[in-house]
């Protein structure tokens, strides 16, 4: 057989080359700063023409009523809000007279809750907003007004006011404002109404105390206006077992109710 030789190259040296990049000197970085320094400069001068220009336009400064708008109301009391509102309509209009006007109808409207008197600084528009109360209870007062409770516990009037909702017998006279807990009692008989049918509901503001009357003549005497809500469930409760079980006329009595304990007491015919 015949035999090739066969000679392995030598390995060949490669020196690397460095490769010298050019850096830009002091003169082009100079100039780029300078660019850069314009150009915020131009842009912030822009930004100050353009932002005095939107506060002219806006009149923040004068600010005056271009046009008026009302929502979250309707019928009669919105009509009158518009009125009294468009009154200024073409007429500077301050910061502070907006917060007047917002007082005068908390105080002219107390049926109302949420109310806001906002001024439009780029429109030009005043734009007031209010909600309705929503009644939970009404109090018959001597002179045969009325007052209403709110979830929120506040006492109001309302000459359009609902009939409809719960009557309460009030002893004393009505107050701006109710402890929550007696709005919650009523929240909560309101409920329990087919277990714990009433007649009338009574508030005694003088000893801060509460009463109610079934049918039957039967009384439940809550005692001081505490814990409402439940003694509501806990007289249910009772009167759903006691039920027909006697005929005379039957008094639950929640003086002791905090050391647990309460009174079922039988009146005579």
């Amino acid at each position: 057989m015949r035999k090739y030789g066969y000679n392995r190259p030598s390995a060949t040296l490669y020196k690397r080359r460095r490769v010298h990049s050019k850096r830009p000197s002091f003169f082009f970085k100079f100039i780029f700063l300078l660019l850069v320094i314009g150009g915020i400069g131009w842009c912030g001068f822009i930004g100050v023409r353009y932002g005095v220009r939107l506060i002219q336009d806006a009149q923040i400064t004068d600010w005056h009523v271009k046009s008026v708008s009302v929502s979250g109301v309707s019928g009669t009391i919105e009509k009158e809000m518009f009125s009294k509102a468009t009154a200024f309509e073409g007429k500077s209009f301050s910061f502070n007279q907006a917060e007047n006007l917002r007082k005068d109808f908390i105080k002219t409207y107390p049926m109302l809750k949420h109310i806001t008197v906002v001024r439009g600084l780029l429109t030009g528009k005043l734009k007031i907003s209010a909600k309705p109360r929503e009644p939970v209870a009404q109090f018959v007062l001597p002179d045969g007004s009325r007052k209403y409770i709110d979830a929120d516990s506040t006492v109001y009037a309302d000459p359009n006011g609902s009939q409809q909702v719960l009557q309460v017998q009030l002893i004393g006279d009505a107050p701006e404002k109710l402890q929550p807990s007696f709005v919650e009692m009523v929240q909560s008989v309101l409920k329990l109404k087919k277990s714990l049918p009433f007649e009338a509901l009574q508030l005694n503001l003088q000893d801060n105390t509460v009463t109610m009357r079934l049918p039957d003549n039967n009384v439940v005497h809550f005692g001081v206006a505490k814990d409402l809500k439940a003694k509501a469930a806990r007289a249910a409760q009772i009167m759903d077992k006691v039920r027909g079980k006697y005929q005379a006329p039957m008094t639950l009595n929640f003086e002791f109710f905090e050391q647990g304990k309460v009174f079922l007491t039988l009146s005579a015919h």
